[in-house]
């Protein structure tokens, strides 16, 4: 769907952004933080307060609440008023522009100005969830590198509260087996437990460490590394689980190719993957359920059913053949004479395509190797068939099926074709199909009679 940009709004937080200093971010050692508001944007204006039910966008000179960044999503969590103030803004994204942390919001109660203390609290829930799928895309690159290529780099990454997305350049898809054996070895590193180690460094000193920089992505002379010894190594500025163990358990849910030579790999982590393994437990279920049948037992009983549905597609399909032929055996005598030659155009209506086809075959037959043969139906709404049988004499003539049954079908608002002797094909104007039977008739008089 396409993303509605509200101008007005972004040109306004430009104009602040730019005026103002870069935020400073402690969020990497507190979840909470007493901050003053430096500037405000009121339903998409620059002003200086804002009431229950204002939708805002603010500054604030520091906050403990990550900016999206990274390809890890902003902080959700609330603002309150200091000093006996019953203000409460709930904080749903927060982004970067120009180094400033632009906090968005609905202000649910109380009033906010500018110049106001506020106490800042980031949600302990979602910011755990987004650190244990953005610990679980280090973990993920560094198993990819050794169990599928040592050459395997980030072509880009999306780490949100339920799930993660890591996109990375390979030259082929990842097998089942290999995934499988990427997610035992992920496991196998949670429940090592281990430490991670966070540190800022000269760059040129974090590359002589080994830690793996995203190719294209400009960095400064000092560089925060995130390090899980023994296991990966790399230049990140989000937010981390402090062990890995903190994960729980890593599971991937998709594999799939976004681009040429660009796979990407989606997987939960953490206490993100008790609600998807809920939900998939829930269908499992239902399924059970359904089928009456243990949750082992039903791919055995699926695979049943669609033999069983195979089975009946294929009785069906021959009792409307039979249907066909017996209301094909009616129409002989509607035949008209021409000469040597036997026409017999006519509606069939009820019966498929295959069936219609095998009907205007036998009647072909039927009537003679000097016999043309035109059946129409409409099996469904907005649906023709047209099928056309000739017999050696009329091929003779220089008549094709084929040709003759993309003229009656154009009419019809479709087309077709097929070989000299016989030949299908549809419409989607029900409408015109009498007309285009009664000039598919009187063509095949004038052709046969001269």
């Amino acid at each position: 769907a396409a993303v509605s940009i509200d101008l007005t709004l972004q040109g306004a937080i430009d104009q602040l952004a730019a005026a103002a200093v870069a935020t400073t971010f402690t969020g990497y050692q507190s979840l909470e933080r007493s901050s003053v508001v430096l500037a405000l944007v009121v339903n998409g204006e620059p002003a200086q307060q804002a009431t229950a039910g204002d939708r805002v966008q603010l500054l604030l000179d520091g906050t403990p609440f990550y900016g999206e960044g990274g390809g890890q999503v902003g902080d959700r969590g609330v603002l309150v008023g200091a000093a006996g103030n019953d203000l409460k803004v709930t904080i749903d994204s927060v982004s970067r522009n120009r180094g400033v942390f632009v906090h968005s919001g609905t202000v649910d109660r109380g009033c906010l100005a500018v110049a106001d203390s506020v106490v800042a609290r980031v949600d302990r829930l979602s910011r755990s969830r987004a650190q244990a799928n953005h610990t679980a895309t280090h973990l993920l690159q560094a198993a990819l590198k050794q169990l599928v290529d040592p050459s395997i780099a980030q072509a880009g990454s999306l780490v949100d509260f339920e799930r993660l997305r890591f996109d990375f350049h390979s030259p082929r898809a990842v097998s089942l087996e290999e995934l499988e054996q990427i997610e035992v070895l992920i496991n196998g590193w949670i429940s090592e437990a281990h430490a991670l180690e966070v540190a800022e460094m000269a760059i040129d000193q974090a590359k002589a460490a080994g830690a793996v920089a995203m190719f294209g992505e400009k960095y400064g002379e000092l560089v925060r590394v995130v390090d899980v010894p023994g296991v990966s190594m790399e230049l990140c500025g989000g937010t981390h689980v402090a062990n890995t163990a903190e994960l729980g358990a890593f599971k991937i849910i998709a594999e799939s190719g976004v681009a040429a030579g660009i796979r990407r790999i989606e997987a939960v982590a953490g206490s993100a993957l008790l609600p998807y393994l809920n939900q998939r437990d829930g269908v499992v279920k239902a399924l059970g359920e359904r089928f009456k049948v243990q949750p082992t037992e039903i791919l055995e009983r699926v695979a049943l059913l669609q033999e069983e549905l195979k089975a009946t597609g294929k009785a069906l399909a021959a009792a409307q053949e039979e249907l066909a032929l017996v209301k094909a055996s009616a129409l002989l005598n509607q035949a008209e004479t021409v000469g040597d030659y036997q026409i017999l155009v006519a509606r069939l209506d009820g019966i498929g395509a295959d069936g219609m086809q095998t009907a205007a075959q036998q009647l072909q037959e039927q009537l003679g190797d000097g016999a043309a043969v035109l059946l129409a139906g409409v099996p469904e709404p907005a649906k023709v068939t047209l099928v056309v049988a000739f017999g050696p004499e009329l091929i003779k003539r220089g008549l094709q099926a084929g040709k003759f049954v993309g003229v009656v079908a154009k009419a019809c608002g479709g087309g077709g074709g097929g070989r000299p002797n016989l030949a299908q094909a549809g419409g989607r104007d029900p409408g015109a199909l009498p007309g285009a039977l009664a000039a598919a008739r009187f063509e095949l008089l004038e052709l046969l009679s001269a």
